[in-house]
């Protein structure tokens, strides 16, 4: 464990390779004079977790556009009514309706992976959360890539893979891109093609680019014939979802979590949270940059 001393916050290592729980500040109060040290311990832990957080949405979209542009949800329906840029998660109904993505991101996957240019940071507040369960699950996909035998890196240079949101070989499936999206939200978001291992912008560091999730939409590596690309694929998946690069988050009401999509990978457990066991956070992403 390792503890970094940034002005009056203190950031402390809670995992092995990432993962810092933040203390000493108030982000309703002293965000702006707290923000470089925060960026300088977000680079280097890769995930940051804050507790005892009290902010309205406009306090927390204030905080999101630190870290850059602001991007909305693919899905629009579940954007806050007075902040788009804020998305709702929820496993509640109000109405008659779902207050919220009642499941959203139960499987391994990096935010808006499956666009042009991905999310830089998420962001999540925990307005409720229940006593068990709701957990989220990272995975620091740089310490992945560090352990791979010398021959698979080398295997893995310059190849590039076929992102495609929401969209598997069973059309049937459930979380189907052609069951969820309607024809507008499916035009915005067309095939892309991202390397299988990136280059962090800011630090330099290599990581893995692939993810087994449904949203990601991995289809195949570029010019690797079907079978062929599915092993290496599911070796990654593999190797990456290893205990030894796993961190389990276990959420309280006023905590505040975020994470850099361009080095890690996440799985949230709401789709197994029974119905009465209550979960509402804001969620927050910021546009990156095309994965080089």
């Amino acid at each position: 464990m390792s503890t970094t001393e940034l002005t009056h916050l203190t950031a402390n290592r809670i995992g092995g390779s990432f993962v810092a729980d933040v203390s000493g500040v108030d982000l309703s109060r002293d965000m702006n004079d707290a923000w470089e040290a925060i960026h300088t311990a977000y680079l280097e832990h890769k995930i940051l977790t804050f507790h005892g957080q009290s902010l309205t949405a406009k306090q927390f979209h204030d905080f999101g556009e630190k870290f850059g542009s602001i991007e909305p949800h693919t899905v629009v329906m579940y954007h806050h009514e007075e902040f788009p840029g804020i998305t709702v998660l929820s496993n509640r109904v109000e109405m008659g309706r779902p207050k919220g993505i009642r499941d959203a991101g139960s499987h391994w996957h990096s935010d808006y992976s499956y666009k042009a240019v991905p999310a830089n940071v998420t962001i999540l507040f925990a307005l409720e959360v229940p006593e068990q369960g709701g957990d989220t699950r990272f995975i620091d996909l740089s310490a992945a890539y560090h352990a791979l035998p010398e021959e698979t890196k080398q295997r893995l240079e310059g190849l590039t893979a076929l992102h495609h949101y929401r969209c598997t070989k069973d059309r049937e499936h459930p979380e189907g891109r052609w069951r969820l999206l309607s024809e507008t939200e499916r035009e915005a978001t067309p095939e892309v093609v991202h390397p299988v291992v990136r280059i962090h912008p800011e630090t330099g560091e290599k990581s893995i680019f692939v993810f087994p999730g449904i949203t990601s939409g991995i289809q195949h590596i570029i010019g690797m014939e079907a079978a062929e690309s599915d092993a290496l694929l599911n070796g990654l998946y593999k190797h990456c979802t290893d205990k030894r690069f796993e961190f389990t988050y276990k959420w309280r009401a006023g905590d505040l979590v975020l994470w850099d999509n361009r080095c890690t990978m996440h799985h949230a457990s709401t789709d197994v949270l029974p119905a009465d066991h209550y979960r509402t956070l804001y969620r927050i992403n910021t546009k990156g940059t095309k994965p080089v």
